[in-house]
C-alpha cells in the first residue's frame, strides 16, 4: 500500500518537473493576423536564440487560420479566431526564413535570422 502511495505522489510530481526542465523562451514576439496580413510581416531574431512568437488572428476575412514555417518544420499551426496562441522556436541557421498561411502560402511572413 504504501509503495502503491509513492509511486502515485511520483507521477503526480512529473509533470511539473518536466515543466521546469522545459526551455524558456527569452524573448516574445506578437503577431497579429489582420485583413493585410501579418503584422508585423517581418520579424527579426538572433540564430540559436529561443523565441516565442505570440499569434493572434483578429479577422475571419482571410486565409491565414493556419500557418506554415517550413525551416522550423512547423506545418498547419492552428490560430483561432480572437485568441493568441504561442509557438516557441530556435532558429538554428542565418538567413531568411518564409512563414504564411498553411491553405494558400500566403501572407508573406518573414522570419530574419541573425548571427
Amino acid at each position: 500500500m504504501r509503495l502503491a502511495v509513492l509511486a502515485s505522489l511520483a507521477l503526480l510530481a512529473a509533470p511539473a518537473l518536466a515543466a521546469d526542465r522545459a526551455p524558456a523562451a527569452g524573448r516574445r514576439v506578437e503577431i497579429k493576423v489582420t485583413a493585410a496580413g501579418f503584422e508585423p510581416r517581418e520579424v527579426r531574431l538572433k540564430k540559436g536564440e529561443a523565441v516565442t512568437l505570440v499569434f493572434t488572428r483578429l479577422t475571419d476575412a482571410t486565409c491565414i487560420k493556419a500557418i506554415d514555417i517550413p525551416d522550423e518544420k512547423v506545418k498547419s499551426f492552428v490560430l483561432p479566431l480572437d485568441k493568441a496562441v504561442s509557438l516557441t522556436i530556435t532558429p538554428m541557421k542565418s538567413g531568411v526564413e518564409a512563414f504564411h498561411c498553411s491553405a494558400m502560402g500566403m501572407g508573406n511572413g518573414k522570419l530574419v535570422v541573425e548571427d
